[in-house]
């Protein structure tokens, strides 16, 4: 599943996979800012068929928040 999240954070951002790394924030390069963590989360629901609660959307700057995130709603 962390393999498929940094895929896909690395196509909505249209890096390379290796730019993305567990430490890896909005705001460290210029494509993730905030319409890019928007697209990011959307696509992520969608791909991967989860829903982020509305009160964790805040928290999802990071790579490493937005794994953890979805690991917690597939093992809910």
């Amino acid at each position: 599943m962390e393999r498929q999240v940094k895929e896909i954070i690395a196509r909505v951002l249209n890096v390379d996979i290796g730019v993305i790394t567990d430490t890896l924030s909005s705001g460290d390069i210029p494509q993730w800012d905030s319409v890019g963590n928007l697209a990011i989360i959307s696509t992520i629901e969608q791909e991967l068929s989860v829903e982020f609660p509305l009160e964790d959307l805040f928290d999802l700057t990071s790579v490493r928040s937005i794994i953890d995130e979805v690991n917690k709603i597939l093992h809910d």
